[in-house]
């Protein structure tokens, strides 16, 4: 019996672990682990990762976002996030229409507040929510939270109260949207200083991201 040695990618093993075929499931077990051919969008946490997960070259793709970056860092960030929603909803399909409470999707949400706010003191007491990272505008020093999602498609991208000292950095209508909740939650925990800088980069006095607890 003739044999061949064959070279597989691991974007090709994946879709035929997830076939039907067991002889193509077979192969692409021999080829890689069941933990490599298995989705998990908890094992993406860093724009790195994302690049990983869908086979693509980070290196090339981090020369772009500092090319980008040079004119708006807003849109460098713009540009990383779509690749990471890519990546957290592998494998799932987003499914969004014109009635909010027909559609599947879910959103990622970073308030931001002063360090002085209790506004959401009983989401950060009882672990529904944490603090990310920190900004700061005109001198002034603001809390970003992460690990919360909205549901449906409420209009609008953010805004800011001066009077409470509460910013609420929302991704709805389309930008961003999730399958799941989790994945929703997952992406605004450890991606959500990235969609605060995409968000208000280019359009708050003095942007400066000052502290982010997890790496982008």
């Amino acid at each position: 019996m003739k044999e061949r040695n064959i070279t597989i990618t691991l974007n090709k093993a994946k879709e035929w672990f997830n076939s039907e075929n067991a002889t193509l499931k077979d192969i692409a077990l021999q080829a890689f682990d069941k933990d490599e051919l298995t989705f998990n969008f908890k094992r993406i946490t860093t724009f790195k990762k994302a690049c990983e997960a869908l086979g693509l070259n980070y290196n090339a793709i981090f020369h772009i976002t500092k090319s980008i970056a040079t004119i708006s860092k807003a849109s460098a960030a713009m540009f990383k996030l779509n690749i990471i929603r890519k990546a957290l909803n592998f494998g799932q399909y987003l499914q969004f229409t014109k009635s909010p409470k027909d559609s599947n999707l879910y959103y990622p949400y970073n308030p931001f507040v002063t360090e002085s706010s209790t506004y959401y003191a009983s989401n950060l007491n009882s672990g529904k929510m944490e603090i990310i990272g920190k900004i700061r505008s005109e001198g002034t020093l603001y809390d970003v939270l992460g690990g919360s999602a909205f549901f449906g498609g409420t209009s609008g991208l953010g805004g800011f109260g001066s009077s409470n000292g509460v910013g609420g950095a929302c991704a709805n209508v389309g930008f961003l949207g999730c399958a799941t909740k989790e994945i929703a939650q997952h992406f605004g925990k450890y991606f959500g200083m990235l969609i605060t800088e995409a968000k208000y980069g280019s359009i708050i006095n003095d942007f400066e991201i000052v502290e982010s607890k997890y790496e982008n």
